[in-house]
C-alpha cells in the first residue's frame, strides 16, 4: 500500500473540548483550509457534547423530523462531506485531512483504503477486528442501515461510518466509530423507513464487542493505527481561534444548522 505523501502529521486532540456542532464542521473545515495553505496533514479527534444528527451535503432537509429533534433535544447540522444522516453523541469522531496523492493513489477508493487502513489498524490494538464494508444496504436517508467502500464492519455489522470531500488540492476524510448506543437512534429524528431493530442488526458498537469505550482510550489506538499503518509521526498541534470558515456554506437559524 502507498503511503500518504507527509511522514510528519499534526495531531489535534479535542476528545475532551466542547464545541458545538456548527463549531465542529468549522473546524474540520478550517483544518482543510490550512492544509490548502501548506500546513501539514491533520488528524483531529472528537466527540459531541450533545445527541446530533448531522445531514451529508447534499442531503434532503425533509429527511429530518424536526418535531421530534426538538422534543428530544437533538441538535442538526449539515457536514461538508456526502453521505446519509448520522446520529452522534457517544461516538468517537476523526477528521483526517492531507493533500490528495498523485494519479491513481488519490483516487476516492484508494483513499478511503488507505485511512481504513490506519482505523483498522487502531481498532486491532482495542481487540476488535474490523474490515471494509461491502458496499450494500438499502439506500436512504439514514448513514448506519447500509455499508459502502469508506466504512468499517465487524463480521456483516457496521462499526464505523466515514465520507469524504475534496477541494483545492486536499482531501477531508471524516467518520465516526460507534462507542455506545444512545437511548434514541436515527429512525427516532428522521424520516427513514428502516425500524430499530433493523437498525440495531446492521451495526454494533464497541461497547457490544466487549472493547474499551472511553473516548480517550480509544483516541489513544486511533493515533497508533495510523502511525502504524501509514508509517507516520505526529506533532501534537491545535486549532488556531478564527471565524465561521463556512467553506461551502453552512447557514444557521436557532439552534439548527441545515
Amino acid at each position: 500500500m502507498t503511503t500518504t505523501p507527509s511522514t510528519e502529521w499534526r495531531l489535534i486532540d479535542e476528545v475532551d473540548t466542547t464545541r458545538d456542532p456548527i463549531e465542529h464542521m468549522d473546524a474540520d473545515l478550517q483544518i482543510l483550509d490550512e492544509v490548502a495553505n501548506g500546513a501539514a496533514p491533520t488528524l483531529r479527534l472528537y466527540t459531541w457534547a450533545t445527541p446530533t444528527l448531522s445531514l451529508g451535503r447534499f442531503q434532503a432537509d425533509s429527511d429530518v423530523d424536526m418535531v421530534a429533534c426538538n422534543r428530544l433535544g437533538v441538535g442538526v447540522v449539515r457536514r461538508p462531506t456526502g453521505g446519509a444522516a448520522l446520529l452522534h453523541g457517544t461516538d468517537l469522531t476523526y477528521c483526517a485531512v492531507m493533500p490528495l496523492p498523485d494519479g491513481r493513489d488519490g483516487s476516492v477508493q484508494h483513499v478511503y483504503e488507505l485511512i481504513a487502513g490506519a482505523l483498522i489498524a487502531g481498532l486491532h490494538t482495542i481487540g476488535v477486528d474490523a474490515a471494509i464494508a461491502r458496499n450494500d444496504g438499502p439506500p436512504g436517508p439514514v448513514c448506519f442501515a447500509g455499508q459502502q467502500g469508506a466504512d468499517l464492519r465487524v463480521g456483516d455489522r457496521k462499526v464505523c461510518g466515514s465520507a469524504q470531500v475534496r477541494q483545492r488540492g486536499v482531501v477531508l476524510q471524516h467518520g465516526s466509530i460507534l462507542l455506545r448506543r444512545l437511548d434514541i437512534d436515527e429512525s427516532d429524528v428522521t424520516v427513514a423507513t428502516c425500524e430499530r431493530a433493523a437498525l440495531r442488526r446492521a451495526t454494533v458498537t464497541l461497547e457490544e464487542l466487549g472493547a474499551p469505550t472511553e473516548p480517550r482510550r480509544v483516541a489513544a489506538a486511533m493515533v497508533v493505527g495510523f502511525e502504524q499503518s501509514l508509517g507516520l509521526a505526529f506533532a501534537p498541534a491545535t486549532l488556531a481561534a478564527q471565524g465561521n470558515t463556512n467553506i461551502i456554506g453552512i447557514s444557521t437559524s436557532a439552534s439548527v444548522a441545515l
